[in-house]
C-alpha cells in the first residue's frame, strides 16, 4: 500500500479506529502536558476578515488532531474556541482563544483563533505580539477583504501561509483570490506565492456541473479527494490528463521560483535531479519552501472548504512543515536593544547569555467565575515553575506564583511548569494586583527564590516592549441606578478594562459623568452586555457618542516644586515631538501620551530607597494618566498626543515607604500646568476613519456627492472591482515573468464566463466600483441606512480607525454644541 510521505492522512485508510488515528500518534504523556522539544513547537495565529472561516477551520483542525470528538459548528453554537455565550449566540468571534493540540510526529501546535470584526482589533494586536507565524484564511468568493488587509499589515514581519477557503461556494475563484493577494501584498516586495495545492473539481455524471471535491498536491503529484459523507475518509489517487499536466506545470513553476532564492535547491536540481523537474524530491522542495517561508521570501498557498472538511489536513501539515518553531522566529523586542540575544535549542531565547533566566510576557487577563483572575503568558526563555518567586520588571514588584495552567479554549489543564515556547495561564491570589496586560515577568528557571543571582541593571531591568493600544473612537455614558450601586459599578468597570485595555474610562470632574470608551458600536454593545449580565452591575447607559480628544499646541512648564518633606519635582507638558536624547520614554496606554524621564546616573546607580525606582516611575505614570484624562479647556475632552517630561533634578525622601505621596504631588503639578495654559493653546481632535465602499457603477456619482458634501469626506481613489468570473493569467500577476509563475485556470469560472458576460450585456448589469476615502467618524455613524438608500441596497462598506485630526473652527462649534 502506498504510504503518504508528509502527512498522517493514511490513518483513515489503515483503519486504526473510527477516528482513524495515526500509527505514529503522540503518546498520552505528550497529549497531557502539551510539551514538545522546541523545534517541534508551532505558535500560530489564525487571522482573516470576518466570516472567512477562521473558527470553522480551527474546529476541523481540533477534530483531526483528536482533541474534539465531534466537529463544532458556528451556526449551531457548539464550537470549542467560540465558547462565550455572546459568541455562540451571535455566531462571531469576540475574544481570541488559545488552545494547544498535537499533530504528527509529536509536534505541538499552540493556536490562537482571533476575531475578524474590526471592533475587536486589539484582540488581534495582542495575539500577534506573542505568536511566531500566521495562517491567513481567505474567502475564495470575496478575495482579499478590508480586515484581511489590516491584519496582513499588522503581521507584516511574521511568516505566513494562506488557506483559500470556501472553494465549494458559487463564484469561488482560486485564480482571482491569488491575483488579489499578490496585487495587494506582494507586488514590489520580492515575496512570491508558492502553490502547495490547487482545487480539484469533479464533473457530475449528468450535465456540465462540477463539484469541488479535493485538491491536487503539487509536491507529491497526487489527487486527494474527501468524502461528503465521512469526514475521515480521504482517497489518494494518481494523476492523469489535464490534472497531471497542470500539476507538472505548477511544480516547474514552483522550482523556478524557489531556485531564484535558494542555492541549495539549485545544486540539487542540477546534480541530483540532473536538471529534470520531475526528479526533484519532495523532501528538497519542502526544505526549500520552509527556509524561504521563514525568510518571508515566499508564501505557501493551499485551498479547501473547511465546512465540507476538505483540505484541512494538508493545511496542518503545512503548519508544521513550513512555519517557524520558537527558536526560528523573530526575537522579542526589548527595551534595551543592546542586550545580547540568540536562540538556544534548550532554553529558547537566550538573553544576556544566562541560561537560568526565564522571561515571560503577560498579554491577556481574564476573570474566571471559579478561579478568579487569570493571566495569559508567553514563555520566551527558560522555565516557569509553580511556586517560584517572580519579579515584574514593569512594576518593580515581587510575588510568588500560584498554580499554572495550559489553556484549552474555555477550559484549562493544571501543569507544574511552563517551558519556552509555551502559552500558559497564571492563577492564584498573588497575581491579583501584581500582573497586568503588557507586563514582563522574570524569574529563575531552577531556584525557587533565585532572583538575587540576577543583576539589577541587566536581567532585572529587562522589559519586552508593551502592546500598542489603539485609541477608542466611541463612548457611552454610564451611571449607577442608585448611589448604593456606585461601588459595584466601579469594581465591574475595573474588571472590564483590566481584561480589555482597549476599553477605557473617562470622568468629567465638572459634571461627574463617567464615560465608557471603546473601538466601535459592537465593541461597546458587548461590553455593556458583559457589565450587566456577567459582572452584575446595576447601571444605566446613555446614548452612543463619538470620542473626541483635545491636545495642546504649546509647551507649559512648572518651575521647580519643593517642600519641606524632601520632595522636589520640575516638569513640563508638551505636544509629542521627536525622541529626546538622554531620556527614557514610557507610553501611557491609550491616547498616544507619554512620560519622558530625563536620565540621571545618581538615581540609576546609587539607589538607596526601600521603594524601587520602578514603583516611583509607575506612580508618576499613574498621575500622568489621571491628569491628562481630566481633559482640556475646550470641552474637557481627554488629552491626546501629549508628553509629560520630568526633569532630572527630582528628589524624594530617603525614608520613603510608599509612592502614594509622589502620585498626589505630580498629579497636582500636571493639573496646574494644564490650567495655566490659555484656552487658545488647546485644539480639538476628532477620529478620522478609512472608508472602503463597494458600490454599483451607476450609483457612484450619487454616493460621491453625498460623501464630499454632507459627510466632509476626502476621496482617495475610485477603482474598478476585479471581476471574479474571469480567468486571471499569470502574466497579469507578474508581468514579464509568466514563465515562472503558473496558476491553473478556474474550471468553474471558465464555464460561466461567456454566459455571465452575455448576461451583463442583456441586463445592463453594472460592474462595481471600489471607493476609498477618509471621513470624520461623526459623519459616518448610522451610515448603513443611508448607503442602502443611495445604492438600492447593493452597496457595502467597511470602516477602520485612521488617525486623530484637528477639527476646523466651523466644525468645532457644531461639536461643542452637541456637548
Amino acid at each position: 500500500m502506498w504510504k503518504w510521505s508528509i502527512g498522517i492522512w493514511t490513518r483513515a485508510r489503515l483503519g486504526a479506529n473510527k477516528r482513524g488515528l495515526s500509527l505514529t500518534w503522540p503518546s498520552a504523556k505528550h497529549l497531557s502536558t502539551g510539551r514538545s522539544s522546541l523545534p517541534k513547537v508551532r505558535n500560530i495565529g489564525i487571522i482573516a476578515h470576518i466570516d472567512a472561516g477562521k473558527t470553522t477551520t480551527t474546529e476541523r483542525m481540533l477534530y483531526y488532531a483528536g482533541v474534539s470528538k465531534h466537529i463544532g459548528d458556528v451556526d449551531t453554537g457548539d464550537t470549542m474556541t467560540d465558547f462565550l455565550e455572546q459568541e455562540r449566540s451571535r455566531g462571531i468571534t469576540i475574544q481570541s482563544a488559545a488552545i494547544s493540540f498535537p499533530w504528527r510526529d509529536s509536534f505541538t501546535v499552540n493556536l490562537i483563533d482571533t476575531p475578524g470584526h474590526i471592533d475587536f482589533t486589539f484582540e488581534v494586536i495582542r495575539a500577534l505580539k506573542v505568536i511566531d507565524s500566521c495562517v491567513v484564511i481567505l474567502d475564495a468568493v470575496a478575495g482579499v477583504e478590508a480586515q484581511t488587509e489590516k491584519v496582513w499589515k499588522q503581521s507584516q514581519s511574521k511568516p505566513k501561509i494562506c488557506f483559500i477557503n470556501k472553494m465549494d461556494r458559487m463564484g469561488a475563484s482560486f485564480n482571482h483570490t491569488i491575483n488579489d493577494l499578490v496585487r495587494k501584498f506582494m507586488q514590489g516586495t520580492g515575496t512570491k506565492p508558492i502553490l502547495i495545492n490547487f482545487p480539484y473539481y469533479k464533473k457530475q455524471p449528468t450535465g456540465n456541473d462540477f463539484v469541488f471535491q479535493g485538491v491536487i498536491d503539487v509536491i507529491n503529484g497526487k489527487r486527494l479527494t474527501w468524502s461528503p459523507d465521512d469526514p475521515d475518509k480521504i482517497v489518494i489517487d494518481e494523476l492523469d490528463g489535464t490534472s497531471l499536466e497542470q500539476c507538472n506545470r505548477c511544480k516547474e513553476s514552483m522550482i523556478e521560483t524557489l531556485t531564484e532564492y535558494d542555492e541549495d535547491l539549485v545544486e540539487h536540481f542540477l546534480e541530483d535531479a540532473e536538471g529534470d523537474y520531475s526528479k526533484v524530491s519532495a523532501q528538497s522542495l519542502n526544505a526549500s519552501i520552509r527556509k524561504l517561508t521563514l525568510q518571508n521570501k515566499v508564501v505557501p498557498i493551499l485551498c479547501g472548504a473547511s465546512f465540507k472538511n476538505i483540505g484541512v489536513q494538508p493545511l496542518l501539515d503545512a503548519v508544521v512543515n513550513y512555519l517557524p518553531s520558537p527558536i526560528e522566529a523573530e526575537l522579542p523586542q526589548l527595551n534595551n536593544k543592546i542586550t545580547p540575544m540568540k536562540y538556544d535549542p534548550k532554553v529558547g531565547c537566550l538573553i544576556n547569555n544566562n541560561k537560568n533566566l526565564c522571561i515571560a510576557f503577560a498579554f491577556k487577563v481574564i476573570t474566571d467565575s471559579i478561579r478568579g483572575k487569570q493571566v495569559f503568558v508567553r514563555i520566551y526563555s527558560g522555565t516557569l515553575n509553580s511556586g517560584n518567586t517572580v519579579y515584574n520588571s514593569t512594576t518593580g514588584e515581587k510575588f510568588k506564583l500560584g498554580k499554572l495552567l495550559l489553556p484549552h479554549a474555555g477550559t484549562s489543564q493544571p501543569v507544574d511548569i511552563l517551558t519556552a515556547g509555551q502559552i500558559g495561564l497564571l492563577t492564584g491570589s498573588t497575581i491579583e494586583n501584581n500582573v497586568s496586560t503588557g507586563d514582563t515577568l522574570i524569574t529563575h528557571s531552577l531556584k525557587k527564590d533565585g532572583l538575587k543571582s540576577f543583576n539589577k541593571e541587566k536581567e532585572l531591568a529587562l522589559k519586552i516592549n508593551p502592546i500598542v493600544i489603539p485609541p477608542p473612537v466611541f463612548g457611552v455614558s454610564i451611571e449607577p441606578r442608585t448611589l448604593s450601586n456606585k461601588k459595584s459599578m466601579e469594581n465591574a468597570l475595573n474588571t472590564l478594562i483590566t481584561e480589555d485595555p482597549s476599553l477605557s474610562i473617562t470622568q468629567n470632574d465638572e459634571t461627574g459623568q463617567t464615560v465608557l470608551n471603546g473601538m466601535g458600536e459592537l465593541h461597546l454593545e458587548i461590553a455593556k452586555d458583559r457589565l450587566v449580565n456577567d459582572l452584575k452591575a446595576d447601571v444605566e447607559f446613555g446614548q452612543l457618542m463619538v470620542s473626541y480628544k483635545e491636545t495642546i499646541n504649546s509647551e507649559t512648564n512648572i518651575e521647580t516644586y519643593e517642600n519641606d518633606n524632601g520632595y522636589r519635582f520640575s516638569l513640563s507638558v508638551m505636544p509629542n515631538s521627536s525622541p529626546t536624547p538622554n531620556c527614557v520614554t514610557y507610553p501611557l496606554g491609550i491616547n498616544d501620551n507619554y512620560l519622558i524621564m530625563e536620565k540621571d546616573a545618581k538615581h540609576d546607580k546609587e539607589w538607596k530607597l526601600q521603594v524601587s525606582l520602578e514603583s516611583i516611575i509607575n506612580s508618576i505614570m499613574a498621575s500622568c494618566i489621571v491628569g491628562l484624562q481630566r481633559g482640556g479647556k475646550l470641552a474637557n475632552f481627554p488629552l491626546y498626543g501629549c508628553s509629560i517630561k520630568i526633569k532630572r533634578d527630582w528628589l524624594v525622601p530617603l525614608d520613603l515607604e510608599s509612592p502614594q505621596e509622589i502620585l498626589k504631588i505630580t498629579r497636582n503639578l500636571i493639573i496646574k500646568a494644564l490650567n495655566d495654559l490659555p484656552a487658545d493653546k488647546y485644539d480639538c481632535l476628532e477620529p478620522i476613519m478609512d472608508l472602503d465602499l463597494i458600490i454599483p457603477q451607476s450609483d457612484v456619482g450619487t454616493v460621491l456627492q453625498d460623501l464630499t458634501g454632507a459627510r466632509k469626506a476626502q476621496i482617495l481613489s475610485v477603482e474598478d472591482e476585479l471581476a471574479t468570473i474571469s480567468s486571471i493569467s499569470s502574466s497579469d500577476i507578474f508581468p514579464g515573468n509568466n514563465d515562472r509563475i503558473y496558476i491553473p485556470p478556474d474550471i468553474i469560472s471558465n464555464l460561466h464566463t461567456i454566459k455571465d458576460k452575455q448576461k451583463a450585456q442583456d441586463t445592463n448589469f453594472n460592474m462595481k466600483k471600489i471607493v476609498k476615502a477618509k471621513v470624520p467618524l461623526r459623519e459616518i455613524t448610522a451610515y448603513t441606512n443611508k448607503l442602502r438608500s443611495l445604492s438600492q441596497g447593493r452597496g457595502e462598506f467597511n470602516i477602520e480607525y485612521s488617525d486623530m485630526e484637528k477639527v476646523t473652527n466651523d466644525r468645532l462649534q457644531s461639536i461643542l454644541h452637541d456637548f
